[in-house]
């Protein structure tokens, strides 16, 4: 009986774990100042393992990402891929899911790749919504020096599911 038992909350954090990950990325680009540049950029993109779709547009110096369930990507190896191309990956508007929990009395997500700290500038009522466990979070995340990724991010919350 220990054992099923076992199993089955083996089973469960694997569930749960797989589901930590990047859904969604309107990453800003600096740089692009070409037709042929933003097709190089989305070309490097669709490149990645665990996209589902990408687009890149000049007019708005973003590229867009859906992304696969399942798919181990990070926002670091997404900026990375960027400036791997020849552009400067900005601030970015994502969709995560991931486990909420308290660390040092301010609260994370960790989708399992990297952590994401909750910014004091987030809207309190959406600071308030947030409890341990799993979650969906859209936000803002600052950027960070190309050269500086460190995994480990800032994100204002435009919306807690």
């Amino acid at each position: 009986m220990k054992k099923i038992a076992l199993v089955m909350i083996i089973a469960l954090l694997g569930t749960l774990s797989s589901e930590a990950q990047i859904q969604k990325v309107d990453q800003e680009v600096y740089g692009m100042d070409c037709a042929p540049c933003a097709y190089g950029l989305e070309r490097g993109l669709n490149k990645m393992d665990g996209l589902q779709n990408v687009r890149v547009s000049l007019n708005d110096g973003k590229a867009y990402l859906q992304l696969l369930k399942n798919n181990g990507l990070s926002l670091k190896n997404i900026q990375e891929e960027v400036k791997k191309n020849g552009f400067s990956a900005k601030k970015a508007q994502i969709t995560i899911s991931g486990t909420v929990k308290k660390e040092n009395g301010l609260w994370v997500i960790e989708t399992g790749q990297e952590l994401f700290d909750i910014s004091q500038h987030s809207p309190t009522e959406l600071v308030q919504a947030l409890t341990p466990g799993m979650a969906i979070v859209s936000g803002t995340v600052e950027d960070e020096e190309d050269g500086n990724l460190s995994g480990r991010w800032a994100i204002i919350l435009t919306k807690v599911k």
